[in-house]
């Protein structure tokens, strides 16, 4: 079947939310971000059966230059005939266009569907992690953390790049452990430093930021790194932290654990391709 694709123009909100809430029912936050995805570099790829919208996906190209892509919906009626093929050719063509060294997705371990199509399109499996968040947020110590600027941050997170196994999660969005990155979160002020206990976390959210506090590492204390992200979370007037971890992580796990974060139902993995 012969689909029309093209890119989202800013007033096509309404009907991109309306394909998103067809595939996902109560699971929806494209209107929340809809600003911050419309300022980034890349475009929202929509997908048409003559002049009715079935299909929308993102890419993003994130700070160090590789492709994000994401968000990818198909309406009910219209899944296993040929749209999201279509979107992921269009993703193709855009990380060409923007020169991206590679392009990445996320998926649910269980979600074949998912996994499948990015398989067929040339992604194959590079991570697996595991989520934990936290609500009970009544209790967190006085911490000395500030900002550091992206030359102190690129020289705490750039190591950390095994014990992560190269990625770091915000919004279930995989950034790989590197200094381009760093920069990035540092200068959208995510890094913050202990030094009197010799420890750092990066947190913060890229969008929806009304919502959930996003820790992407942690390095040193991680009591402390915690009774921060807390702190902040609670200054903010948030009721979750949430940290997504790579499953090669079984002290930040166990830390996790005891502070009293719980488990998301299901692992993720995350595709990537490279050019």
């Amino acid at each position: 079947m012969a689909f029309t694709v093209k890119l989202a123009s800013y007033d096509d909100m309404k009907e991109c939310a309306r394909v998103e809430t067809e595939a996902m029912g109560s699971y929806c936050y494209l209107e929340d971000a809809w600003h911050y995805f419309y300022n980034q570099k890349g475009g929202l790829v929509t997908v048409y059966n003559e002049d009715v919208m079935i299909g929308i996906g993102r890419f993003t190209v994130l700070f160090d230059g590789t492709g994000w892509l994401e968000t990818l919906r198909i309406s009910p009626q219209w899944q296993k005939q040929g749209a999201g093929k279509a979107i992921y050719k269009m993703y193709h063509q855009l990380a060409q266009e923007h020169g991206c060294p590679s392009m990445a997705m996320f998926t649910g371990v269980k979600n074949e569907v998912s996994a499948g199509l990015a398989k067929i399109n040339g992604l194959s499996k590079a991570a697996q992690h595991r989520g934990y968040h936290l609500t009970d947020l009544s209790y967190g110590n006085v911490h000395g953390f500030k900002h550091v600027g992206w030359k102190r941050a690129v020289e705490l997170i750039t190591p950390m790049k095994e014990e992560y196994n190269d990625y770091m999660v915000f919004n279930r969005t995989f950034y790989h452990v590197n200094e381009e990155n760093a920069k990035g979160f540092a200068m959208e002020g995510k890094v913050f430093e202990d030094k009197e206990s010799g420890s750092f976390i990066v947190c913060g959210a890229r969008f929806q930021h009304q919502v959930t506090l996003h820790i992407a590492m942690m390095g040193g204390d991680y009591e402390k790194c915690l009774d921060f992200a807390v702190n902040y979370a609670k200054a903010q007037g948030l009721e979750k932290v949430s940290c997504t971890f790579a499953i090669e992580n079984p002290k930040l796990e166990q830390a996790l654990i005891a502070r009293g974060f719980v488990s998301e139902p299901s692992d993720l993995i995350t595709m990537e391709i490279k050019f």
